[in-house]
């Protein structure tokens, strides 16, 4: 139950239905969610250590804001982690996979609204990074395009990145990699696309 409160509150966080610095009482969730107030303070104590929101002392939780640093931070360690998983993916590189990318870039190109876009976009990474068969990698980049997908929702000016030709070229050079079957410039290539990214989303958070 806890894990599943958990994952709800993280996802309304992350869509930014809850915003950075909004109170989060155990009262009012347990309420919303029909539940005793015990798994929901679990909830909010497994968010507090993944970073999602900050306890209060005498007061509750609130939502954990996101600045200049945290993309920073979010973007130097996809940077670390990410292009040596997509070499791993285009060296296990199978027709279904490829498959699965050309639709999701395919989504991408065709989304008519931003959260379309970063949506389709944050699957196409996920995709790849299932297909490096690498669980704690995995499970540490699902964390990062969460907070990825935070930052496009609290950052407006990003919409015009996700749906600019560049970004769509990126991905689709990515996917050539990774179809030839070449892992050292899928490698190049995500790592070129990530610090585009953190260029695009630093601009933007001073717009």
């Amino acid at each position: 139950m806890a894990e599943r409160l958990r994952d709800e509150i993280r996802a309304r966080i992350v869509e930014t239905t809850f915003h950075p610095g909004d109170l989060l009482i155990e009262k009012a969730l347990a309420d919303t969610y029909s539940v005793s107030k015990t798994p929901v303070r679990e909830a909010l104590q497994m968010l507090a250590v993944e970073g999602w929101v900050t306890v209060i002392p005498r007061r509750g939780y609130t939502v954990s804001s996101m600045g200049f640093h945290d993309i920073r931070e979010v973007m130097e360690l996809r940077r670390a982690v990410e292009p040596t998983v997509a070499a791993a993916a285009a060296a296990g590189v199978t027709t279904a996979l490829v498959t699965e990318l050309e639709e999701l870039l395919d989504q991408q190109v065709a989304a008519t609204d931003h959260a379309a876009a970063v949506q389709a976009a944050s699957l196409f990474h996920r995709r790849i990074a299932a297909a490096a068969r690498n669980r704690r990698a995995e499970a540490t980049l699902a964390h990062l395009y969460d907070e990825t997908t935070r930052a496009h929702a609290l950052l407006p000016p990003l919409a015009t990145y996700i749906a600019a030709d560049s970004e769509h070229a990126a991905h689709r050079d990515i996917l050539d990699g990774i179809r030839a079957a070449d892992p050292a410039t899928t490698e190049r290539l995500m790592r070129e696309h990530l610090t585009e990214a953190e260029s695009a989303m630093i601009a933007a958070f001073y717009r």
